[in-house]
């Protein structure tokens, strides 16, 4: 039994493996502690929620993963520490149910994965997210964790559970041997039929934990209709596990989802989180089409490249429920736009959002400040740009060499990627690419948005959208107040 290509797990003195029937998925957390949890890892954001600065995602890589798992027949939990505020008790008798763990890694919260992975060494402890391969040799070293996800991890986890202890075979894993040796496992081949995964399963927690701002702070549910994107963004950390291949589920099966949802939870508010929703014109439709045959009533909002905007998608997604399309336009200036890959101009996007307004669609921007080429004219280009067109919301954020992305890949040999990345975010980086100091970016972003969010162009904006809906007004205060007050802790307050 002992051999290099199995996993021994201890629970006893009798030294006993473990045959896998019941495993927990549950999302990092703090020891006693209230922290903000705030863009930690965008990675692991798309594997498990998030409380961020639009609202709290819900975890939907675990819980597709946990849908896999049930459908191969194991007994499975889903617990969300972040969104339920669930304590230290319940998760550690859950725990103690489980044969196996499997939890997103992030170096924000390192300490305490150690800890609770250190108080259930007789489990199966797993590993996934953006940078858990990228320290494999310490986490095996410091005896954190027995297998690491490698890849995309629906197919993958299942395999663990069917092979293990023999997981010599399983693709897209890095795991520890007896001897404490790191072995890398052949790559795992993304999904290819999405049609062909189980719906992510949602009934393990209360669906009002999950919310997002476009919605004022109503319950939200999170779909992903594509994966993958064709674009070269340096900055992007699904580069990774997509290699720019794109996949798309079928519009039937992406709005059969969407009915289970709202007849099984009555959620009508949806976030389409994939990565750039209006890729193909005709499938942007299609999907579309499909909600208005079977006439179901919901909103929905997307994120969207504003170059590849056209008027009759656009229409068709107002149509069909889309009340708000998020450009990541990132700066107003050509020259960082290119270094970025983004492979578009400002005059493009211009030409895109203009379309969007004429449509009477909403839209928000998302901005990167911190390239090399970034100066204080560039800065101004680009919020001048913004008060131009006027979006709705703008998220602010700072180049960070993200694990998964190209940008990473270019200078990961000058980083501690066990030490180094305790602030390792898209807010508080320690590791600036151009002229400006960490600091000097944190007061840049805190400059940016209290020169939005106080401006007579958002304050317009807010009152259009209460006049469109004036029932909505007692939310849109109550979510405004909330995220105000999340800002200036997470952001503002930090950056003083």
């Amino acid at each position: 039994m002992k051999t290099t290509n199995m996993i021994e797990i201890q629970r006893n003195p009798d030294k006993k493996v473990i045959y896998i029937k019941r495993v927990l998925l549950i999302n990092p957390f703090v020891y006693g502690s209230k922290s903000i949890n705030i863009g930690v890892d965008p990675v692991v954001s798309r594997h498990a929620g998030q409380e961020i600065k639009t609202g709290v995602t819900f975890p939907i890589g675990l819980a597709y993963m946990a849908a896999t798992l049930l459908k191969a027949g194991y007994e499975v939990r889903v617990m969300d520490p972040i969104a339920e505020r669930i304590s230290v008790r319940q998760i550690y008798d859950a725990s103690d149910w489980a044969d196996a763990i499997v939890m997103p890694y992030s170096s924000v919260q390192r300490e305490d994965i150690k800890r609770y992975f250190y108080d259930f060494r007789d489990k199966l402890r797993i590993l996934g997210g953006g940078i858990a391969k990228y320290v494999h040799s310490y986490l095996f070293q410091n005896d954190i964790a027995d297998i690491i996800l490698n890849g995309e991890p629906e197919e993958t986890i299942v395999d663990i559970m069917r092979q293990f202890p023999g997981i010599h075979n399983v693709a897209g894993i890095i795991y520890r041997t007896h001897s404490g040796d790191s072995v890398i496992t052949q790559e795992r081949q993304p999904v290819s039929n999405l049609d062909s995964l189980p719906f992510p399963i949602r009934n393990f927690t209360n669906p009002a934990y999950y919310w997002d701002i476009s919605f004022f702070g109503r319950a939200t549910a999170w779909i992903l209709p594509t994966r993958g994107c064709p674009f070269k963004c340096i900055f992007c950390a699904q580069h990774d596990v997509n290699q720019r291949s794109v996949r798309k589920r079928s519009p039937e099966n992406i709005v059969d989802e969407i009915e289970k949802i709202i007849k099984e939870q009555g959620v009508r508010n949806f976030a389409f989180f994939d990565e750039t929703f209006n890729l193909d014109l005709e499938f942007n439709i299609s999907v579309c089409d499909e909600i208005l045959k079977r006439n179901i009533k919901i909103k929905w909002w997307c994120a969207a490249r504003p170059d590849l905007v056209t008027e009759n998608a656009v229409k068709k997604m107002k149509e069909s429920g889309c009340i708000e399309m998020r450009f990541g336009i990132e700066s107003a200036n050509d020259s960082i736009l290119d270094y970025l890959g983004k492979n578009t101009t400002v005059e493009k996007m211009r030409k895109g959002i203009q379309v969007t307004r004429k449509a009477g669609m909403n839209y928000s921007f998302q901005c990167i400040f911190g390239s090399p080429m970034e100066s204080e004219e560039t800065i101004k280009n680009t919020m001048e740009f913004i008060s131009e067109m006027k979006p709705l919301y703008v998220s602010f954020n700072v180049l960070t060499p993200l694990p998964g992305s190209m940008l990473f890949e270019q200078i990961k040999d000058k980083l501690d990627l066990v030490d180094g990345m305790k602030r390792f975010d898209i807010l508080h980086t320690d590791f600036p690419l151009g002229k400006y100091s960490s600091e000097e970016l944190m007061g840049i972003i805190k400059k940016a948005y209290i020169g939005y969010y106080f401006s007579f162009s958002f304050v317009s904006r807010l009152i259009e959208e209460f006049f469109k809906n004036p029932t909505m007004g007692f939310w849109m205060i109550k979510t405004l107040l909330k995220q105000s007050r999340y800002v200036y802790a997470s952001i503002l307050k930090k950056a003083e």
